[in-house]
């Protein structure tokens, strides 16, 4: 993979749970053939929408196993590796590589919280211990780390990372790091909300939580922004404010799995310490989905039914 293969609406997928809480692949399958029709151009499996941190290292395993297999090579596999430490993250990326993952979505370093340099070595060490592309995944609200936007051009300029996620909710933050990186590296949105701004500032696409749920409509805001009809993609991406309100009230990915089964894909509980979105939410995913049906967001064969009690999984 090279830094132009990453673009365009990239689905952070959400991982499907049995009562038991192992994987459901084959409701997993349905998801990732619903996106590839809908023509997204990669899945990402395993990252915090994939409750990575909650999975044991085999359901990790066999989830990226069973996207590849969904893939049929149609698109690239893209999984996050979300591991705190050094020897857990490497064992996990030989572990997706070994079952054909095209490159690695790495986080950057929590709990631990290490200086600039501290990440520069860790991600020059990774690189060349996991001969898979990296996408550096920068997300200061769950790590508390920021990334220096001169620390991501230097591995850019290493050729050490191809693309990075950038979670950062600072929209200057976001046009600095596209003006120090330039066009060495692909910059990914990993911000649903402002996906607009970042397209203007240089993102070439997005990992997104919601996009599972909506990816013609994602795919459509895209692809206007995309040809610079700014206005017109902004007035799309404006229509998924209420969306946003209800999936990110509580957090990622309750809400989205609830969502996503009100539109036809069941998606089962979360795994603790999260819990089935509580009232208020549910409120809110009613809302969205009257939204979603009105504007007919989710594709001709899905229709948003209502949440009422038994429509949420504990």
């Amino acid at each position: 993979m090279h830094a132009d293969d990453l673009r365009g609406i990239l689905p952070a997928l959400p991982t499907p749970l049995q009562a038991d809480g192992r994987p459901d692949l084959e409701a997993l399958t349905d998801l990732i053939e619903r996106n590839l029709a809908a023509g997204v151009t990669g899945l990402v499996p395993m990252g915090g929408t994939g409750e990575y941190t909650a999975l044991a290292p085999e359901d990790r395993v066999a989830v990226v196993r069973r996207t590849v297999e969904a893939a049929k090579g149609a698109v690239p596999v893209l999984p996050g590796v979300l591991s705190t430490g050094f020897a857990e993250a490497v064992v996990i990326g030989e572990a997706f590589r070994a079952v054909g993952a095209a490159g690695l979505m790495l986080v950057t370093p929590f709990y631990v919280i290490p200086t600039q340099e501290g990440v520069l070595q860790y991600m020059r060490a990774y690189r060349s211990r996991v001969d898979l592309p990296l996408i550096y995944y920068d997300i200061p609200a769950r790590t508390g780390f920021k990334t220096a936007t001169s620390t991501l051009s230097t591995l850019a300029r290493e050729g050490v990372v191809i693309g990075a996620k950038v979670c950062n909710t600072d929209a200057h933050y976001f046009n600095c790091l596209a003006d120090a990186v330039e066009d060495r590296i692909s910059l990914l949105s990993g911000d649903d909300m402002l996906y607009a701004i970042h397209v203007m500032h240089g993102a070439r696409g997005g990992v997104l939580a919601s996009a599972p749920l909506l990816p013609e409509y994602w795919i459509r805001i895209h692809d206007t922004l995309a040809k610079g009809a700014f206005a017109e993609g902004i007035a799309l991406h404006r229509k998924l404010l209420p969306i946003f309100e209800a999936l990110f009230n509580e957090t990622n990915p309750g809400p989205l799995k609830a969502m996503l089964g009100a539109l036809g894909s069941p998606m089962g509980g979360v795994a603790l310490p999260l819990l089935a979105p509580g009232e208020r939410t549910k409120a809110l995913m009613d809302h969205a989905l009257g939204v979603i049906r009105a504007e007919a967001m989710a594709g001709p064969q899905r229709q948003g039914a209502r949440l009422g009690s038994d429509a949420v999984p504990a």
